[in-house]
């Protein structure tokens, strides 16, 4: 085994500073947060080419004075604590003296920076991590850090860098994470000269909101008090087909976390109620430990019990707005595609010569056909609904099961899991053909936070059948995939698409899409509680055996039970 040996400096600076630094993003949040412990109430953020060529952060702070910008780039030098016991009362967002230095340790720097009381400021550049140049110059009162190749030293590590939309749209969702907390700061960010979100710092938390959220269901907010500690929830439904996912962001004391205790309350209260939450916990310094990830991200509760309690009241106490329909347009596909309904299939088996759409989904048991323009009998007079040369059905019994009379004996089908299997395979084979589009009648404008995290991936998402293109408004989403026998909210299924690219980034696209795309048709599928009209069933029954695997859905349960003649003849003692 070799010797063991003390690291150069260079090497265990470039390793404490990947710890810190993981990308532009980091370096961004890291000037941001300096720029809020100095009391700023402006802070402009300039990135190109994603923050990969050039950062620059400027506030109108307390500045940093000309005698302690050398000490501003050393490895724990701070003026945020100064004795051990500070560690147990931490009011400050940063506070181990590692940000900067661990930039300079991976890029070039350069800090201009002039306190209130000074005439003139200071200028001090570093390369390498070692200090190039210190002098004074003549500067506006706050700090001014540029920060250029990042990584350029680190190739292993800049080769991981995700694209210029990529890494912009991490930056800004640090950015606006912060402009939520302190409203009474005005933020803005540009990229490459164009500006990207701005908030005028007036307070109004609300508007902010709107700006990240953007325009839709109402905001809603609770408060909620504990023994420990104070919480303010924010709330926008985004309630709908395919809209089950929830987003969150959470703030402890002004820190932005991502901690495992608040995300799984909002799981577990948002089942029924999803959409966008903004939670805003204040509790003593002293009953949470931040120290314990050097990206200050995670935290440890004195009390997490409290945490979980306080947000299932608040979320007990919001109201659910109605989501806004989707509209969209009629026979304005790319190609000539008209998307299969039961009614379709229905008349090819029973001659029957009514059309129309699917309805909704019900959670609750009622008497309904599938398609909504027209009513049928759930159980007619007449035991023997339909028949047909191969089978006949019986009806539907009080449990929800489909019954079927064939030559062999009797089938049952479990509707939910049947309608579950002939989305999934119908969606599979449009996936692996060319994918259609669906032209909105009215295109929607995506707000900020959702347009950046389309741009990121708006190649894929154009060749699968999305429609995206910018406007002087902003981003618009104009056409959605057809997917056979569903209707979704557009901006739900856009969502979605979005967040199974961001979390499956290497693979085939169609191949990923048609996988999320099935599992919400899946939650689209006719409840076990809903009530089918015989020429429904019967066009399930042609549907469910024209797939490759019928015989369970695809979560592999069971969609049919067969009782066959011979079990029946035993049963009944005729053998």
């Amino acid at each position: 085994m070799p010797a063991i040996k003390a690291l150069p400096y260079d090497l265990w600076m470039r390793i404490a500073a990947g710890e810190v630094v993981e990308r532009p993003a980091s370096a961004v949040k890291e000037l941001v947060e300096n720029s809020l412990d100095a009391k700023a109430k402006r802070v402009n953020v300039k990135l190109y080419d994603g923050g990969r060529l050039r950062i620059i952060v400027e506030d109108d702070g307390t500045g940093i004075s000309f005698e302690d910008l050398p000490l501003a780039l050393m490895y724990h030098a701070t003026s945020k604590i100064s004795e051990l016991e500070d560690l147990e009362n931490i009011s400050t967002l940063g506070y181990r003296g590692e940000a900067l230095a661990s930039i300079a340790a991976v890029a070039d720097v350069e800090i201009r920076s002039r306190q209130n009381a000074s005439d003139s400021g200071g200028l001090i550049r570093s390369h390498d991590g070692k200090i190039t140049e210190h002098i004074e110059a003549s500067c506006p009162v706050g700090t001014r850090v540029q920060v250029e190749n990042l990584f350029s030293g680190l190739p292993a590590r800049r080769k991981f860098l995700k694209s210029a939309s990529g890494e912009l749209r991490r930056a800004a969702v640090y950015l606006r994470e912060y402009a939520v907390c302190n409203p009474d700061i005005a933020f803005s960010l540009e990229h490459d000269g164009k500006l990207i979100f701005a908030t005028d710092g007036g307070g109004d938390k609300k508007r902010v909101l709107s700006k990240l959220w953007g325009e839709g269901a109402e905001i809603q907010c609770v408060e909620v008090s504990a023994e420990h500690l104070s919480l303010e929830c924010w709330f926008q439904s985004r309630a709908g087909i395919g809209s089950s996912r929830s987003d969150l962001i959470s703030f402890v004391n002004g820190r932005a976390v991502n901690d495992p205790v608040i995300k799984s309350a909002v799981s577990q209260g948002a089942r029924e109620l999803s959409g966008n939450y903004a939670l805003f916990f204040s509790l003593e310094p002293s009953l949470v430990d931040v120290n314990i990830h050097p990206a200050k991200s995670e935290v440890r509760f004195r009390y997490p019990s409290e945490i979980y309690r306080s947000i299932h009241d608040a979320v007990k106490h919001l109201g659910s707005p109605m989501p806004i329909p989707a509209i969209m347009s009629t026979g304005t596909s790319k190609q000539n595609h008209s998307g299969w309904n039961f009614r379709d299939s229905a008349e090819r088996i029973i001659n029957t010569k009514s059309t129309g759409q699917v309805s909704n989904r019900s959670s609750r048991p009622r008497t309904a056909s599938l398609n909504q323009n027209y009513e049928a009998k759930l159980f007619p007079d007449d035991l023997v609904i339909q028949s047909e040369p191969e089978i006949t059905y019986l009806g539907q019994n009080s449990g929800g099961y489909l019954v079927y009379d064939t030559h062999e004996g009797l089938v049952i089908i479990d509707p939910h899991a049947a309608h579950e299997r002939v989305n999934y395979e119908r969606i599979k084979s449009l996936a692996e053909s060319s994918t259609n589009s669906q032209k909105l009648l009215l295109p929607a404008l995506l707000h900020p936070t959702l347009a950046l995290e389309a741009v990121e991936f708006i190649n894929e998402l154009n060749d699968s059948g999305f429609e995206l293109a910018s406007t002087p408004k902003g981003l618009e989403l104009q056409a959605v995939p057809v997917i056979p026998n569903c209707e979704f909210e557009p901006e739900a299924l856009l969502r979605a698409s979005i967040s199974a690219l961001k979390n499956h980034h290497d693979g085939d696209t169609k191949n990923i899409l048609w996988r999320v795309w099935a599992t919400m048709a899946c939650k689209a599928s006719v409840k076990l509680t809903t009530r089918l009209s015989r020429e429904d069933a019967l066009s399930l029954w042609k549907s469910l055996h024209e797939c490759e695997q019928p015989f369970v859905c695809p979560h592999g349960r069971p969609v049919m039970i067969e009782i066959k003649n011979e079990d029946l003849l035993k049963r009944f003692g005729r053998e």
